[in-house]
């Protein structure tokens, strides 16, 4: 799916008092950032480690909170700032709940769009049944 412009994405700030803020990626779905990283790196069947993807270009793969699993806020003081959630300016923020290893960076303030960005490096491409 492409990846929706951020400036355009809803922030929560902007709705109207008690309306819930959709996500920037619908649930179910992801797209990279930036689009052509994605293009140059995976192809149909891919599967394998992350060796090279930031090479490539790939700064993250963005996703809808719901959609990540197996992680948890990291205990790093620094990284957990934002007004009413995570504004994700200063770094990974999400861990992985098994090794404590920093995987993404979420997005969930009042002033930015909501989103999760896995960091490339972190994670592997894995078939699903």
């Amino acid at each position: 799916m492409p990846l929706p412009d951020a400036a355009s994405a809803p922030v929560p700030y902007a709705l109207p008092e008690g309306e819930d803020c959709p996500p920037r990626m619908r649930p179910g779905t992801f797209a990279y950032d930036p689009p052509e990283a994605g293009e140059r790196v995976f192809r149909p069947g891919f599967t394998g480690a992350s060796l090279g993807l930031q090479r490539a270009g790939l700064n993250g793969i963005v996703l809808a909170r719901a959609d990540v699993h197996g992680t948890e806020l990291t205990s790093l003081p620094g990284r957990r700032n934002g007004c009413c959630g995570l504004d994700g300016c200063d770094g990974p923020n999400l861990v992985c709940r098994g090794c404590t290893a920093e995987v993404a960076t979420e997005r969930s303030d009042c002033w930015t769009p909501q989103e999760v960005v896995l960091v490339p490096t972190a994670v592997e491409a894995v078939a699903t049944d």
